[in-house]
């Protein structure tokens, strides 16, 4: 029975809401509730049974990541209870994990392969299905034994190892759009019992959902490859370790974005004359778009070394070792139309580097206890060049500085670093058999250092700016879990979290006036209450959680003063909300598996100034915080049946379900509710398996996400209208750009394992 691994929190009397929704109930891939088998996850740094974890965890093996369909992190959320995730402009997918959603900057979630923090998320896509052997999502604050961004939660993909014994494994897919996707890896012993290897790789590429209608060819086509290898040396009985490598290159064509015509709020906005300001209602998704070609590329070299020395008595040392390489390349015709009017290149190229070491105590003792320290540094550089052309371009040199200003574009040159250095600790202690405390803190000495300089869209030196700022923080976690039964467990936890400040540096939509340089941490207080039990001899398992998330000096994206796009601080935020989910098996050939999430995120104290120069008010007190739905949720059944001896026929209806969401700060705009349902059948013979499928079988058309950024045409036209080069325009501050939805696919995939 595939079960969900996720335990959330609090009352059983949610039951009622069972029949609402959910995802994959993942878990172990041999593991069954009515034998009671133990799910193993590695959340708190040690090897633990799920269900004595007092977290909210969702696990899913590389099994289960396969009967799911699950091939990105968008498949992912959408399978976790309380996880979403908003694609802002296509490549920058943010994670939002109990409503605590950002729009700019660092993500509240943090990635990481096998322990090493990733700041590529969708780099990591490569590995799922087929370098992964299993993926933990953990809610709530993560830092005090994770650190880096792990504000509302982590992300942990655990790589699949090499076998003593060999195997071989093969996958291929084929579908609609030209879709492709050759899979493959093979694992065994280089010396028995000793050295064992394990090798893969991956090709996958489509066709684009979307026609470019000013070149007739595909818009969004999209081509990856990766390899992936690892080593694990058993030196001595006592000592052993494992070394991956996985390199991914991925070329990609633009993304469906588009403008959305602003349609309310009709003001002078700046004193500039009077356009309209806003987009009020639900989004539209674009359908047609027609742009100078661009594109994405991406090569990302991963490589961590872990090891770990049993002194014998049960005491361990680790240590972990991360590297990460990563280059990207946008090129964008960032005014979306045909006109040829502005068109941006950035490069970025992005080293990192983090060492971890470890001591753990035994975990069968009463009190256990773990201390560790962390180094982390990251360098990176990064040039964006945005460019004005066509007649706007001719005219630049002639325009004085205010009007320059107005069309925007320019230059960007950034070097940034942040080195982070952290001491840890973890400390249960068992006071009856049935009752346990536990404290976790972690203290964090970061520092990070900018130096930009900038160039306006006529070439001339805006400045540099050189600015180095020093973060000290201490995030401590406190939980109390009693277990009244031995297949129920209650829990509670406090947690502060903290996220590091930064600085502002990107100038091509605006300069950046020196008040609005930098921007501080922003801390939160998370409470937890919950629940993790089964029922009907474990063919029943229900889990579920209250929170409350008290947010200060939440990091926003905001427009500066001179329509600049900017990290600001926000005033005081609260997010709570409830998660509930279930998995049953109703007989030997079925299984039903759902959740449900209800998430209330909203601006206690915040005022938003530049909101009254656009003709809005500035005041957001109880407003909803972006990208958040209020309601989630999933339903999923899977039936199997045995045709003969030899082979098995399995059905599998996924569906996922999420509340509309704000797209501005203000909340007039919308991104209208989604939903998705899935399909997949098929057989299993000896080494076998040849799955038939469908995804978004309704074709759901509404718009994924939008943001409002400036619009450089409409930008461009005011300026062209005013000094009589074409017909006379209002100004409009900024506009909604929308990303279109991916269409109904099908295909067919035959794996085999030896």
């Amino acid at each position: 029975m595939h079960l969900r691994t996720s335990f959330a929190y609090a009352s059983v009397s949610a039951l009622a809401l069972t029949m609402l929704a959910q995802p994959v109930m993942a878990q172990d891939a041999d593991a069954s509730a009515s034998e009671n088998d133990t799910i193993i996850v590695t959340t708190r740094k040690r090897e633990e049974s799920l269900f004595e974890v007092p977290i909210a965890i969702t696990a899913f093996t590389a099994e289960d990541l396969y009967e799911a369909g699950i091939e990105s992190t968008d498949d992912l959320a959408r399978n976790t209870t309380g996880f979403t995730m908003a694609p802002l402009f296509g490549n920058a997918a943010t994670p939002v994990i109990r409503g605590l959603s950002t729009t700019i900057g660092e993500p509240n979630v943090g990635f990481f392969v096998d322990g090493v923090y990733q700041s590529s998320r969708l780099a990591m896509e490569a590995l799922i299905g087929s370098g992964v052997a299993q993926i933990e999502i953990a809610k709530g604050p993560q830092s005090a034994l994770y650190g880096r961004n792990t504000f509302a939660g982590a992300v942990n993909y655990v790589t699949a190892k090499p076998a003593n014994s060999a195997g071989v494994y093969a996958q291929g897919t084929f579908g609609t759009d030209n879709l492709y996707d050759l899979r493959g890896g093979v694992s065994g012993a280089i010396v028995e019992d000793k050295l064992y290897v394990r090798v893969g790789g991956l090709a996958r590429g489509r066709d684009g959902y979307y026609t470019n209608a000013l070149t007739g060819n595909s818009l969004d086509s999209q081509q990856s490859v990766a390899l992936s290898g690892s080593v694990q040396f058993f030196a001595t009985p006592n000592f052993e370790t494992s070394v991956t490598v996985s390199y991914e290159d991925t070329s990609n064509g633009d993304f469906p974005l588009a403008y959305a015509t602003n349609n309310a709020t009709f003001f002078p906005a700046f004193g500039l004359p009077p356009n309209n300001q806003i987009f009020a209602g639900e989004l539209p998704a674009p359908t047609s778009f027609a742009v100078t070609p661009g594109g994405f590329d991406r090569e990302n070299l991963q490589l961590s070394m872990q090891s770990s020395l049993d002194f014998g008595s049960g005491y361990t040392l680790t240590s972990i070792f991360g590297y990460n390489d990563l280059s990207t390349l946008t090129r964008v015709d960032n005014d979306y139309e045909a006109r040829q009017i502005a068109y941006t290149t950035t490069s970025v190229d992005q080293g990192e580097i983090s060492q971890e070491f470890r001591i753990t105590s035994p975990g069968d003792q009463r009190f256990q206890w773990s201390l560790g320290a962390y180094y982390y540094h990251q360098y990176s550089k990064t040039h964006a060049n945005d460019q004005r052309l066509g007649t706007i371009a001719g005219i630049l040199p002639f325009l004085p500085g205010s009007l320059v200003g107005l069309v925007g574009g320019g230059e960007n040159f950034n070097k940034e670093t942040t080195t982070s250095k952290a001491v840890f600790g973890d400390i249960t202690f068992d006071v009856t058999d049935k009752l346990k405390l536990n404290f976790a803190g972690r203290f964090t000495d970061e520092t990070k250092a900018v130096v930009s300089d900038s160039l306006s869209a006529t070439g001339g030196l805006l400045g540099q700016y050189v600015n180095s700022v020093d973060f000290e923080n201490f995030q401590p976690k406190a939980t109390i879990s009693y277990f009244p039964t031995d297949n129920w467990m209650l829990y509670g936890s406090v947690a502060d979290a903290e996220k590091t400040g930064g600085f502002n540096v990107v100038t091509v939509a605006g300069s950046i006036l020196p008040s609005e340089r930098t921007y501080d941490p922003e801390t939160a207080r998370h409470w937890e209450v919950g629940a993790k039990g089964s029922l009907l001899d474990g063919n029943l398992q229900v889990t579920a959680a209250l929170f409350q998330i008290d947010w200060e000096d939440q990091i926003v994206r905001a427009i500066g003063g001179t329509g600049a796009i900017l990290n600001i601080n926000a005033g005081a935020t609260t997010s709570k909300g409830f998660e509930f989910d279930f998995a049953a098996k109703l007989s030997e050939n079925l299984e039903l598996e759902g959740g449900f999430a209800y998430t209330d995120s909203a601006y206690d104290s915040y005022t938003f100034g530049v909101l009254g120069a656009i003709g809005l008010n500035p005041v957001l007190d109880g407003t909803r915080l972006q990208f958040v739905s209020e309601f989630a949720g999933n339903l999923s059944a899977t039936y199997t049946r045995s045709i003969n001896a030899d082979m098995d026929w399995f059905g599998r209806v996924g569906f996922a379900w999420q509340s509309d969401q704000s797209a501005v700060q203000p909340a007039t705009t919308t991104i209208g509710s989604q939903s998705r349902l899935d399909i997949r059948s098929g057989f299993t013979w000896d080494n076998y398996e040849l799955t038939f499928w469908a995804k978004n079988v309704l074709e759901d058309d509404a718009a994924l996400n939008g943001v409002y950024v400036p619009n450089p045409a409409e930008r461009v036209d005011t300026v062209l209208g005013f000094v009589g080069a074409g017909p006379f325009t209002g100004f409009t501050a900024f506009s909604p750009i929308v990303l279109a939805p991916e269409p109904r696919t099908a295909g067919v995939t035959l794996r085999a394992k030896f």
